[in-house]
C-alpha cells in the first residue's frame, strides 16, 4: 500500500522523447496564455520590431504579432541616425513601412506613429499611410515630420482632410502633428472624440485652425509649439472639458478661448492680449514673455488670471523701467505662490519689477525671487550702501516663505531684501542662494580664479546679507545663506 502511495508513474512524453512526472506541478505553455488578458497588453506594450520578434516563440505565435495594435515607425530608432541624415535612408524606410502595413490589411490599429524628415518622402506614400490608418479604426495618430533645415525648406507636410470622411476621423483620441499644415475644408465636422492634442511647427491659418477645433467638446489636452497662424489664436465655440493649454513661442496676436474648466495655462512669447474670461477655475499659469514695455501689463494680467493661485512669471527683458512702479488696484487675490524671473541690465529696473509685482500680490504665502545670475557683473556685492531708496510699504502679512536666487548682495538687491523682510510680519523662512554656487557642479566649464571669485563673492555677499539683516528679521525667522564654500 505505501509503495503505492508513494509510487510515481513515469509517462513518456510522445513530443519530446522525456519521462515527466505525474504529480509534478504542470507547466504553463505560451500558447495557454489569455489572449484578451496577457497576451494581448503585452504585445501593446513593445515597439513594433520587438513585437515581431515574438515569432519565434511558439508556433502560434508566428504570426499573432501582427494583431499588435501599435506601429510606430521611427526613423531615428530604426537605422539609428541623426535628423539630418535621416534622407540617406528614405527608400528602405518607405519599403518596410509599406510591407509592414501589407501584412495589417484588415486588422485593427489602435497607434499609428510616422517620425522621419518630410522632404525625404513623397508626400503620396504619407497619404497612404494616413488613409490606411484612419481606416484600422485607430485612436493615436503621430506625424513627426520635422525637417533637419526648416529655413531651407520650409513646406509642410497637408494633411489630407479631402481623402478622408468624417467617420474614419471620429474615432481619433490623441493627435500629434508636427510640420504639418492643415486647410479643412468649409464642411469639416472636427474630431468629435479628440482628447488631446499636440502640434508643433503647425502652418495654419487662423481661420482654418478654428474650424479644425470646432467640435472637439470632448478635448482635455491641448498644447502648441512653434506654430505659424499669422493671427489670432482663437475658437469660439466651448471646449467644456479642456483642463490643459499650453501655447510657446507661436505667431499668435490674441489668445481667445472659450473652456470654463480650464486649470493649467503654459505661455511663452510675445506679450499679447489673453482672453480666457470664462476660465474661472484657472488656479495654475506658467509665463515666459520675452519684453515687457506695458506700464499696465501687471494689471492686464491680474485681468487675464483672477483665480489663480500659482504663477511662475519669467521676464526675458524689461523695457518699462522704474514705470511699472506705479500702484495697480487690480490684485490677485487669490495667489499664494510666486516666481519671479527678470534678467535685465539694471539693478533698479530688476528690483522695481519685482516690488511692482508684489504689490498686486499681497496675499501670497511663498514667494521665489531669481535674480540676474551675469557672473561678470560679481563685483556688485563690493558696492557700499549708501542711504535706501523708498520702495514704499506694502503688507505681506500672509508671507512665510521666501528664497532668493542669484543674491550677490549687491545694494539692490539688499533694499529689495530689506523692503519684504520689513513688511513681512509671519516670515518663517528666508534662503539666499548667492550666485553663481550653481557653477560648482560644472567647475570644469570655468578656469580656476573664476571659481574663486566666485567663492570670494558668496562669502562676501553672505556677510552684507548677515549685517543688514540681523536688526530687521524677527527672532522667529529662520535666515538660511547658501554659498559655494557652504554647499
Amino acid at each position: 500500500m505505501g509503495n503505492n502511495l508513494i509510487h510515481q508513474r513515469k509517462l513518456q512524453d510522445r513530443g519530446h522523447g522525456k519521462q515527466i512526472d505525474e504529480n509534478a506541478r504542470p507547466g504553463v505553455r505560451l500558447e495557454d496564455l489569455p489572449w484578451d488578458l496577457v497576451v494581448y497588453k503585452i504585445l501593446s506594450k513593445l515597439p513594433l520590431k520587438e513585437a515581431a520578434k515574438t515569432s519565434v516563440l511558439s508556433t502560434k505565435w508566428r504570426c499573432i504579432w501582427l494583431t499588435c495594435p501599435r506601429l510606430c515607425f521611427d526613423g531615428l530608432a530604426m537605422f539609428k541616425c541623426e535628423r539630418g541624415e535621416l534622407f540617406l535612408h528614405a527608400r528602405q524606410f518607405i519599403a518596410q513601412v509599406n510591407a509592414v502595413l501589407q501584412k495589417y490589411q484588415g486588422e485593427v490599429v489602435e497607434e499609428f506613429h510616422i517620425r522621419f524628415d518630410f522632404h525625404s518622402i513623397p508626400a503620396h506614400y504619407l497619404d497612404n499611410w494616413v488613409i490606411f490608418s484612419l481606416s484600422s479604426k485607430m485612436k493615436n495618430l503621430a506625424l513627426d515630420l520635422q525637417t533637419n533645415d526648416i529655413e531651407r525648406y520650409p513646406a509642410r507636410y497637408k494633411f489630407p482632410f479631402e481623402l478622408l470622411d468624417s467617420g474614419s476621423l471620429s474615432g481619433l483620441q490623441h493627435v500629434q502633428f508636427s510640420f504639418v499644415s492643415i486647410k479643412p475644408p468649409s464642411k469639416f465636422r472636427g474630431f468629435p472624440n479628440l482628447r488631446k492634442l499636440d502640434l508643433q511647427l503647425l502652418d495654419a491659418s487662423s481661420k482654418d485652425f478654428e474650424t479644425m477645433l470646432s467640435n472637439c467638446k470632448l478635448l482635455e489636452w491641448l498644447s502648441m509649439d512653434r506654430c505659424r497662424l499669422n493671427g489670432e489664436l482663437r475658437v469660439g465655440s466651448p471646449l467644456p472639458r479642456l483642463v490643459y493649454l499650453q501655447v510657446v513661442y507661436c505667431q499668435v496676436t490674441k489668445i481667445q478661448f472659450h473652456a470654463v474648466e480650464l486649470a493649467n495655462f503654459v505661455y511663452k512669447g510675445d506679450f499679447v492680449p489673453i482672453a480666457l474670461k470664462h476660465s474661472l477655475k484657472l488656479e495654475n499659469a506658467n509665463i515666459r514673455l520675452y519684453s515687457l514695455n506695458d506700464r499696465h501689463a501687471i494689471s492686464d494680467l491680474v485681468k487675464c488670471f483672477p483665480n489663480l493661485q500659482n504663477l511662475n512669471f519669467h521676464l526675458s527683458w524689461n523695457d518699462a523701467e522704474t514705470k511699472l512702479l506705479s500702484d495697480t488696484p487690480w490684485k490677485f487675490s487669490h495667489l499664494r505662490y510666486l516666481r519671479l524671473k527678470n534678467f535685465a541690465d539694471s539693478g533698479i529696473v530688476e528690483t522695481n519689477f519685482f516690488v511692482s509685482f508684489l504689490r498686486a500680490a499681497p496675499f501670497i504665502e511663498k514667494l521665489e525671487i531669481h535674480f540676474s545670475m551675469n557672473l561678470l557683473i560679481l563685483d556688485e556685492s563690493h558696492e557700499d550702501h549708501p542711504i535706501r531708496q523708498q520702495l514704499g510699504r506694502c503688507e505681506y502679512n500672509n508671507l512665510k516663505n521666501m528664497r532668493i536666487i542669484g543674491y550677490k548682495g549687491s545694494r539692490d538687491q539688499v533694499e529689495f531684501l530689506l523692503h519684504v523682510v520689513e513688511n513681512a510680519p509671519a516670515l518663517e523662512v528666508l534662503t539666499l542662494e548667492a550666485a553663481g554656487i550653481e557653477y560648482q557642479e560644472v567647475s570644469f566649464v570655468l578656469n580656476e580664479a573664476w571659481i574663486d571669485r566666485i567663492t570670494q563673492s558668496a562669502d562676501r555677499s553672505a556677510l552684507i546679507a548677515q549685517q543688514y539683516l540681523r536688526e530687521k528679521l524677527s527672532s522667529k525667522t529662520q535666515l538660511c545663506i547658501k554659498t559655494t564654500s557652504s554647499r
